[in-house]
């Protein structure tokens, strides 16, 4: 028995103060964004903001059924009338589909690294390999090498569109070529993105070079003021400088005077 019942009182039923918000997918995935994916029982509209809901792709795109193994991640950016943008947060393998991958008598390799697109986003991008048997560790260094020069070729040429397209699908273009490359090394049963996160994004790279314009405003600002300031001082300095002068020179020609004159005498 609950504890309000046995005084007498009331239990209050916290879901019927939640709201249902609707969430819409992020803009950023083309012609799939910004259609309703998920529904989120809130209490305040203006504590959502900044929440992270996870997701399945094919939530978003509703296409393929193999979408279900990955995870995305959405941020609420922003709620009116009871819709919620988001922005793309990130997205990951689901474990299931990991532990299906792992084989005994094969190698694994992971590469993480943090990397920037041509429109300011940066993403730390983890990628996972397994090959058919044991490989070395040289060979884990060349594979790790060619998949860093690659990405580190083709993310700067991307916006967050073209990013979100060529690193969440598995047959995109750009899993295709680390493929081709990667098998020349050594036989893979398996290569692709298995995670990526958002770090940071243009917003933060724009405020900060806000501020530094700001920073570098007030600073010349306090140059200007301080040549002011010193020029003022030296003028003021030359006026004393002169006056001490005319003072010292009257003084000391009186003294010559009365010399000539008792020379004189």
């Amino acid at each position: 028995m609950a504890k309000g019942a046995r005084r007498g009182g009331r239990v209050r039923d916290k879901w019927r103060d939640k709201q249902w918000l609707i969430l819409d997918s992020p803009s950023s995935f083309g012609d799939f964004g910004g259609h309703h994916i998920n529904y989120l029982p809130i209490t305040d509209a203006n504590t959502a903001v900044g929440r992270v809901v996870e997701n399945t792709l094919y939530d978003i795109k509703k296409q393929d059924q193999a979408d279900h193994k990955t995870k995305v991640f959405v941020e609420i950016e922003k709620v009116s009338d009871g819709v919620a943008t988001t922005i793309f947060k990130g997205h990951e393998y689901g474990k299931e589909f990991l532990r299906s991958l792992v084989r005994r008598g094969s190698s694994m390799i992971t590469h993480i690294h943090d990397y920037d697109t041509n429109d300011g986003h940066e993403f730390r991008v983890e990628v996972i390999t397994f090959s058919q048997r044991r490989i070395n560790s040289s060979k884990k260094h060349e594979l790790r090498k060619v998949i860093h020069q690659l990405l580190s070729e083709k993310i700067p040429q991307w916006d967050l569109n073209n990013f979100i397209k060529q690193v969440t699908d598995d047959n995109s273009e750009f899993h295709r070529e680390l493929l081709e490359k990667a098998r020349k090394i050594a036989s893979l049963r398996h290569i692709g993105i298995k995670k990526t996160k958002l770090l940071s994004s243009n917003k933060s790279s724009v405020k900060m070079v806000s501020t530094q314009s700001e920073v570098s405003q007030i600073e010349d600002k306090t140059v200007n003021t301080q040549t002011e300031v010193t020029q003022s001082e030296v003028s003021q300095i030359k006026d004393e400088v002169v006056s001490t002068q005319t003072e010292e020179t009257g003084t000391e020609t009186l003294p010559v005077d009365t010399e000539q004159n008792t020379d004189s005498t």
